[in-house]
């Protein structure tokens, strides 16, 4: 059984005011995608990774691999949306319906290499699993900016990436002709698939505001040696 890594990067970085690919913003002098990639290989799980990558911006990307040697990594062209990228990716990478698909956001290059691990473990007891946290905040529904409901927190779970599922339970999934989705094991969820779910670091937070690479570059200046 293979483990591949699927990265959807064909976003782009808009609220970084930037049009280029968000994967290839830079942390601590390095492309996110870079980060995420060194810490998905180094959980001594994954095997190879597949990056789903922008059109018109496939010579940035290849620069930025270039002599990245932690797993062997390709690219392809990705979609118009988040699902159609994760396709792609699945499509190119020639995964067995046996293999487990390991599908992480280079939005989330603090992933702990660990926990990585654990998700990947999980899925291939189960078939499929996705790291996360509890909530913790007071959740409020609102409607025209107005509280109608406190949500009940007890039962709530923030997803995340990594979502590790076997590439099997993907196709079956795509040849259902499932919609988008706002995450990958939805498509399962629609489907009656178990997805377990694996308590992992708070700091894989997902970057997306200038604030969080803030963060972000704060927490790598205060663990680096």
């Amino acid at each position: 059984m293979a483990v591949v890594a699927l990265i959807p990067a064909a976003g782009v970085g808009a609220r970084f005011h930037d049009s280029g690919p968000k994967a290839l913003v830079k942390l601590a002098g390095k492309p996110f995608l870079l980060h995420a990639l060194e810490r998905l290989a180094a959980s001594g799980r994954v095997d190879r990774a597949v990056v789903a990558v922008s059109p018109g911006h496939e010579a940035a990307f290849a620069t930025a691999l270039a002599g990245f040697s932690a797993m062997p990594v390709t690219t392809t062209r990705g979609g118009e949306t988040r699902r159609d990228s994760v396709v792609a990716a699945w499509r190119a990478s020639g995964a067995a319906d046996g293999d487990l698909l390991c599908v992480h956001d280079a939005a989330r290059p603090l992933v702990e290499p660990a926990d990585v691990a654990a998700v990947v473990d999980v899925a291939a007891e189960h078939g499929a699993a996705l790291a996360g946290s509890p909530v913790t905040d007071t959740v409020k529904r609102v409607r025209d900016g107005v509280v109608v409901e406190t949500v009940p927190r007890n039962d709530l779970f923030a997803a995340a990436t990594p979502q590790v599922l076997r590439a099997g339970l993907l196709r079956d999934a795509v040849e259902a002709g499932l919609a988008d989705a706002t995450d990958d094991v939805e498509l399962l969820e629609r489907r009656g698939v178990a997805v377990r779910t694996v308590v992992t670091s708070r700091w894989n937070v997902k970057i997306t505001y200038p604030e969080d690479l803030a963060r972000a570059e704060a927490w790598l200046a205060a663990v680096r040696p």
